[in-house]
């Protein structure tokens, strides 16, 4: 459920950058390297996704979250892969 919570975090700014504003949910989270970053699927409505890189510094850090990057039209199909 953290995941899910990370997402909430950063669904403003996605929503801001690709003009959508029917983002729903992350659909898959990878881990993608030692720090803590991620890349979620997230569905934007019909068969369109973007694909979300989110970091988090660690808790002696803060633990702030942000959007690092996206990718932006996807389908549903495209398989998630780290950018």
């Amino acid at each position: 459920m953290q995941n899910v919570y990370l997402f909430i975090q950063v669904k403003k700014d996605l929503e801001d950058k690709i003009g959508q504003k029917s983002v729903y949910n992350a659909l898959t989270f990878r881990v993608t390297d030692t720090e803590i970053q991620y890349i979620a699927k997230v569905n934007v409505g019909e068969d369109e996704c973007a694909h979300v890189k989110i970091s988090q510094t660690l808790p002696c850090y803060g633990e702030e979250v942000k959007l690092v990057d996206y990718q932006f039209p996807k389908k549903m199909l495209d398989i998630i892969e780290p950018f």
